[in-house]
């Protein structure tokens, strides 16, 4: 039984969707398993969901999970607490060298995904030059 293509709109969207859904996970698990471990090292936890956006849906999607972990770390986590006002210049800094390295972490997934198409590309050509043998 053949699969329907799916469309790149859609799968774009499923990416997204997915980045979204981690950090929304992240943050739960933050808030209500492990609230205070996330007070004293706030960013971390963030990584690992901004790795798994990048692999899987490439730049952009691991660029909105940066984003969306920033803001949820400001507004959250940060002082002073549900506000988007850094205070701090330490925590200001921290930030914005957190953002840099989600932008990394997708750039580099992004080398990855295309990489792997590439390759895939470069095999299906070998393929059919092949078979026309």
């Amino acid at each position: 039984m053949m699969k329907a293509p799916v469309s790149s709109t859609a799968k774009g969207l499923r990416h997204y969707g997915l980045s979204v859904a981690i950090v929304a996970v992240v943050i739960a698990i933050k808030s209500f398993v492990l609230p205070d471990w996330s007070l004293a090292h706030p960013y971390l936890s963030f990584y690992p969901a901004i790795i798994l956006a990048g692999w899987y849906g490439g730049f952009g999607p691991g660029v909105l999970a940066t984003l969306l972990a920033a803001v949820a770390l400001a507004y959250l986590w940060l002082p002073p607490l549900y506000s988007l006002r850094i205070r701090d210049v330490q925590d200001a800094s921290g930030l914005l060298l957190f953002v840099a390295i989600g932008f990394a972490i997708s750039l580099l997934n992004e080398a990855r995904l295309r990489a792997d198409r590439r390759a895939a590309a470069a095999e299906a050509e070998a393929r059919r030059a092949k078979q026309r043998q």
